[in-house]
């Protein structure tokens, strides 16, 4: 017995111990997960600091190079203070030195003759010469942001936005240009230009109309309609939903007039030039392109910032050197070092977004402009599609029956055939149906009577529970044939009720010939109307 007892203890204390070491282990396995997790977060971070101390020195070096080029960051800080106080109407700050083959200079002097209506040609034509196309750039965006849409010229347009890349694509600037010149800030001239620009990348097929439809709807009346119309039915809704559409951009009268958020940003005491050599002068850390107080980093207000930050020829690779460094120090993308140049999406892609863009009024009419004439051919499709002309009679499919519906109705031979067809077909009882239940009634009467009467009483119950058996079986015959009675009445009620309303949905569709003629004409009118001014 002792000996039992000993044993049991011990088992007892080795089951705990048991235990006790599985509560280790996983207490252990959570430790090294989570020691894991902390030296892969130590890691990241030391690679991180690693990375920014690398930049930090990098950028110290960097700095030297930008020495001596004051003058330059000079220059820059001064042409964001021309826009600042052109903007607020303020006194213009004073001239700094000249630097030489730098075009932001006589590009500054041309926006200032310009805006106070004075002469300008000499310093434009000498911009010109020194960098076309940003001179082109600023002088359009510069204009257009300071109110002055009128005086910014197609040729600097042209020179400025381009072309677009063969697969479609646009830059970070001809975005700003399209939308700026959307917007209203280049007057209908240059809207012009610009949209002929994306009509040229733009798809021919680019499903332009499924994606107007998206912002329609169809005043169509809905009715019963039929399967040999549904091509009609459906380009006549199509078409009142792209006639809807059209007329909700086009109808919008905020598009009319410049949008008032184009205005240049008056400085703030705070404000910097985004220069890295002025920066090492005063301390100053440079501000982001986009740090203007907007949150739309592509406006032209802050194109405008990035294009003056870009500096001077000798400059400008030290420059977006120096922009990346300090997004790697500073801990943010280096995709916030912003370019011109910087890919924007395809024309495809942008010109749908816009057509979305409800809340954007000016957008959406430019990429209606855009795509009108393009989306044109497949709208008279549509209205081709709708005038098709309607059946004289159409047909109604019941089993191995075709029924001819007409506007009178249904040919009545045809139902009355299909019609007896159903009905014979419900209820049939064969005779195999009708041999259970009877041959049970007879065999339990039999076995009552008979083995009940001459043998014993046992067999009136065994006859008896048989002739249940076979009562049930009538019965659930009889309720069977019922139901399929009653099938067959639903199926020929049925029958009637679609040759009914296939016969009211032609008829209206044949009277109503006029009407949707008219409106399909009305429709394609209004379309190519608003699609071709």
């Amino acid at each position: 017995m002792s000996d039992w007892w000993t044993e049991r203890k011990q088992n007892e204390q080795l089951s705990n111990l048991e235990s006790e070491m599985s509560y280790a282990r996983q207490e252990t396995s959570s430790l090294r997960s989570q020691l894991s997790r902390i030296q892969g977060g130590l890691q990241n971070r030391v690679d991180s600091l690693t990375r920014a101390f690398d930049a930090f020195v990098e950028l110290s070096d960097l700095r030297h190079e930008t020495a001596g080029f004051v003058d330059a960051a000079e220059l820059r800080r001064y042409a964001t203070r021309v826009l600042s106080a052109m903007a607020s109407s303020t006194e213009l700050p004073e001239t700094g030195k000249p630097v030489p083959r730098y075009w932001l200079g006589p590009a500054t002097e041309a926006l200032i003759g310009l805006h106070a209506g004075k002469p300008a040609e000499q310093a434009a034509s000498t911009a010109m010469e020194l960098d076309q196309r940003r001179t082109s750039i600023y002088l359009s965006l510069a204009l257009a942001v300071l109110g002055q849409r009128h005086q910014v010229r197609t040729e600097w347009l042209d020179v400025a936005f381009g072309a677009p890349a063969a697969d479609g694509g646009l830059t970070r600037v001809q975005r700003v240009l399209w939308t700026t010149a959307a917007r209203g800030g280049f007057g209908p001239d240059g809207l012009e230009l610009v949209v002929k620009r994306l009509q040229s990348a733009a798809s021919p097929d680019g499903a332009w109309l499924s994606r107007l439809e998206m912002r329609g709807s169809s005043s169509r009346p809905r009715g019963p309609r039929l399967k040999a119309t549904e091509p009609q039915d459906e380009a006549g809704d199509r078409l009142s939903r792209i006639r809807n559409a059209v007329e909700t951009i086009v109808g919008n009268t905020a598009a009319r007039e410049p949008d008032p958020e184009l205005n240049y940003p008056e400085e703030r005491k705070t404000d910097r030039t985004p220069d890295d050599a002025a920066s090492r002068r005063d301390g100053k850390s440079r501000r982001d392109a986009d740090a203007d107080g907007r949150p739309d980093k592509d406006s032209p207000a802050a194109m405008l910032r990035l294009l003056i930050s870009e500096g001077s020829d000798p400059e400008r690779e030290t420059l977006a050197r120096i922009a990346v460094l300090r997004a790697r120090v500073t801990g943010s993308p280096e995709s916030a070092a912003m370019t011109l140049d910087d890919p924007a999406g395809t024309v495809d892609t942008l010109l749908t977004e816009d057509l979305g863009l409800s809340a954007d009024p000016h957008l959406s009419a430019t990429a209606l402009r855009v795509v009108g004439p393009l989306a044109l051919p497949g709208v008279e499709s549509l209205a081709q599609t709708a005038e098709l002309p309607g059946p004289t009679q159409v047909s109604v499919e019941s089993g191995g029956h075709t029924i001819t519906i007409r506007a009178d109705g249904p040919d009545p031979l045809e139902l009355g055939k299909a019609t007896s067809t159903l009905t014979a077909a419900g209820g049939v009882v064969t005779t195999g149906q009708r041999a259970v239940p009877i041959g049970l009634l007879a065999g339990g009467a039999v076995v009552a009577l008979g083995l009940g009467l001459l043998l014993h009483w046992f067999w009136i119950v065994v006859g008896l529970v048989v002739m249940a058996f076979g009562l049930n079986s009538y019965l659930s015959l009889r309720r069977a044939v019922a139901n399929d009675k009653a099938r067959a009445a639903s199926e020929v009620s049925n029958l009637n009720e679609r040759c009914t309303t296939a016969a009211t949905a032609l008829a209206d569709y044949l009277k109503s010939a006029d009407a949707r003629h008219a409106a399909t004409t009305e429709d394609l009118a209004a379309v190519r109307r608003e699609l071709t001014t």
